[in-house]
C-alpha cells in the first residue's frame, strides 16, 4: 500500500517542467512523456538533497537527546531552556523542508495535469486497435518512473534509519 502510494503521490506531482501544453496528438504527447520521465530525475535529485540536508540537520538536533524525538519532548516538557530551543528548532526544520517540498513539487504540477489530461484524452478519441503501440510506450515511460520512484524512496527510507 505504501508503495502504490508513493507512485501515485510522484505522479500527480511531476511532469515536465515544459509549461502546461495539452496536446490531443499522440506522438507529441509521448514525447511529452519521455520528457516528463527526464524531469523526473531531476526532481528526486533535488527531493533527496531537501531530504538529506533534513535528516543531517534532525540529526544535529537531536544528537544531545539520544537521537530521540521522544527524549526531547520529555526534557522540553521539563521546561527545560535548552530542550524548548532545540523543538523550536526542530519545528522549524521541518516547516522548511515541507515548504522546499511543496516549492519543488508545484513547479510540477500544472504541466502533469495537462499531460493527463491528454493521455485521457488520446485513448478516447482514438481506436484501441490504433492505440496498441502508443500505449506500450507510455506504459514503458510509466514503469520508468514508477523504478525512479521506488529508487528514491528506498534511499529516503535509509536516511530515516541511518
Amino acid at each position: 500500500m505504501k508503495k502504490l502510494f508513493a507512485v501515485l503521490f510522484a505522479g500527480v506531482l511531476l511532469a515536465s517542467c515544459g509549461g502546461s501544453s495539452y496536446t490531443t496528438d499522440k506522438e507529441e504527447a509521448l514525447e511529452m512523456k519521455k520528457s516528463q520521465t527526464e524531469d523526473m530525475k531531476s526532481y528526486y535529485e533535488s527531493a533527496l538533497e531537501i531530504e538529506t540536508a533534513f535528516y543531517a540537520s534532525q540529526k544535529e538536533i537531536l544528537a544531545d537527546y539520544g537521537g530521540k524525538e521522544s527524549t526531547l519532548m520529555k526534557k522540553a516538557k521539563t521546561k527545560d531552556e535548552k530542550a524548548l530551543e532545540a523543538l523550536a528548532d526542530l519545528r522549524n526544520l521541518e516547516l522548511g523542508k515541507r515548504r522546499d517540498m511543496d516549492a519543488l513539487s508545484r513547479k510540477y504540477e500544472d504541466s502533469h495535469r495537462a499531460l493527463s489530461q491528454s493521455i485521457r484524452d488520446i485513448n478516447q478519441l482514438n481506436d484501441s486497435k490504433d492505440l496498441k503501440e502508443w500505449s506500450k510506450a507510455i506504459e514503458a515511460e510509466e514503469k520508468i518512473q514508477s523504478d525512479l520512484a521506488d529508487k528514491h524512496y528506498k534511499a529516503v527510507d535509509k536516511l530515516r534509519k541511518d
